[in-house]
């Protein structure tokens, strides 16, 4: 049993959908910065990264599906603190992706689980938890969009160095709390000397980092 050969897909209407999503998304969305992960090196025996670093921030158009505000849990008040547990679903372009991304990174056919999303106007940081490449379900025998659940990044030392002055902030504002903290380091070389060295910007790691 074959389908009626006067109704099929057509590669004329499919260049015109797509050329109408591009135009929609670029219309109605916002200007972000993707931003890939690079890792250096890995931990074969616990599946660990370290010495993982944001090095290119590429600029890209993306739709905003939750156009009423952030969704996930919010901001909780747990015994260590304040957490903003903020979710973010976007749309993004397959053929912009390609031609703003790909042409720059040839290894990245696709948006990758872990790489970044800056979103200026929030000057937030999102991390990419899932990549839904057939929503919408093959519009006129073809897909042409991803869309991302995305949810705010956390930071854990890695190195970002992308040019930004924004984005590349997170690194010196996190480790100006922590890791080059000066009454930390006073309280060590008094009571505890040369326990934990607080000149390395990561004093638990392996590597110089």
């Amino acid at each position: 049993m074959a389908i009626n050969p006067y109704f099929k897909d057509y590669s004329g209407e499919q260049d015109l959908v797509e050329d109408l999503t591009i135009e929609i998304i670029k219309t109605m969305g916002r200007d972000m910065i993707y931003i890939p992960r690079e890792k250096y090196q890995q931990d074969l025996i616990f599946g660990e990264q370290y010495g993982v670093g944001f090095t290119v921030g590429i600029p890209l158009e993306m739709y905003i599906d939750t156009t009423m505000g952030f969704q996930g849990q919010g901001d909780i008040a747990s015994k260590f603190g304040i957490e903003i547990k903020d979710n973010l679903e976007m749309t993004i372009s397959k053929k912009r992706f390609v031609q703003e991304v790909q042409t720059r990174q040839p290894s990245i056919t696709r948006p990758r689980e872990g790489d970044l999303i800056f979103f200026p106007l929030a000057k937030a940081i999102f991390e990419i938890n899932f990549v839904e490449h057939e929503n919408p379900f093959y519009q006129m025998g073809k897909l042409y969009c991803y869309k991302l659940s995305c949810s705010l990044w956390n930071y854990n030392e890695e190195s970002v160095q992308t040019g930004n002055t924004d984005i590349d902030a997170v690194e010196t504002d996190v480790r100006g709390l922590t890791g080059e903290n000066t009454e930390f380091n006073t309280q060590d070389e008094a009571y505890n000397p040369n326990i934990v060295d607080f000149t390395d910007l990561n004093p638990f790691s392996e590597g110089p980092f």
